[in-house]
């Protein structure tokens, strides 16, 4: 059995033949979890559940949910088209580290391909990497933090804290981080036999606040040391 939960999911009955095809079983979260948004994980090696921090990093969860829905428009970088769909759904994990944590969201699998999305650090708030099951975004070169790549930690890495934010926990499939996390791999922790994010999906339990939505942020010049460039009038 895959991962450290059970899915409970409703069965379709059989079809006559020429009727419609029913629609695929609708995946339900563990119970008992608390108010709030989640966000399912579903992978070649497994299911991973994590709880969202809207209130922490806003923008992180704004765009994360947003591109997991098909809700923002991206570029893609292997055809330069602007698309509008479920971005993360068929992406590879890009990047695995035995006992810390994998990568994932760059269509081209190298983890330097994505579209350029990004959010502030969004690093204050009370969760951070000190302790393992954490999501975060990635950072690129210049300090820019990516609203498109992310991570998921399966230790405590504290050295994280303060340059990526830190925008969810996860509650359920701690053995598939683990997983993941320990594939083989080869240059640059790619692993060797794919491991595929199927889908990722966002669901609210309770009535939690509305999330908020993407909002369009351009990384000062100054950021890590780069020099301000003046706008032009």
């Amino acid at each position: 059995m895959r991962g450290s939960w059970v899915l409970s999911v409703a069965l379709p009955l059989l079809a006559p033949a020429g009727a419609e095809t029913a629609p695929a079983p609708r995946l339900t979260l563990p119970a008992n979890l608390p108010q709030g948004w989640y966000a399912t994980i579903e992978t070649s090696l497994g299911t991973i559940v994590a709880r969202l921090f809207p209130e922490q990093a806003p923008q992180a969860v704004a765009h994360f949910a947003a591109l997991a829905e098909g809700r923002l428009e991206w570029v893609d970088p292997l055809t330069g088209t602007t698309k509008k769909g479920n971005y993360y759904d068929g992406i590879k994990v890009h990047l695995a580290a035995a006992g810390q944590r994998f990568e994932a969201g760059d269509p081209t699998g190298t983890g330097r391909g994505a579209p350029p999305i990004w959010v502030p650090r969004e690093t204050r708030g009370p969760m951070n990497f000190d302790a393992p099951w954490r999501l975060g975004m990635t950072r690129a070169s210049g300090g820019r933090v990516s609203g498109v790549l992310f991570f998921v930690t399966a230790a405590g890495l504290s050295f994280l804290n303060g340059d990526h934010p830190c925008f969810g926990e996860v509650v359920a499939g701690r053995d598939v981080v683990i997983s993941i996390c320990s594939v083989k791999t080869g240059p640059g922790g790619k692993p060797i036999d794919p491991v595929v994010i199927e889908r990722i999906r966002i669901h609210s339990v309770g009535d939690p606040i509305p999330l908020p939505e993407p909002v369009r942020y351009t990384p000062p010049r100054h950021t890590f040391g780069l020099k301000e460039t003046p706008a032009k009038p």
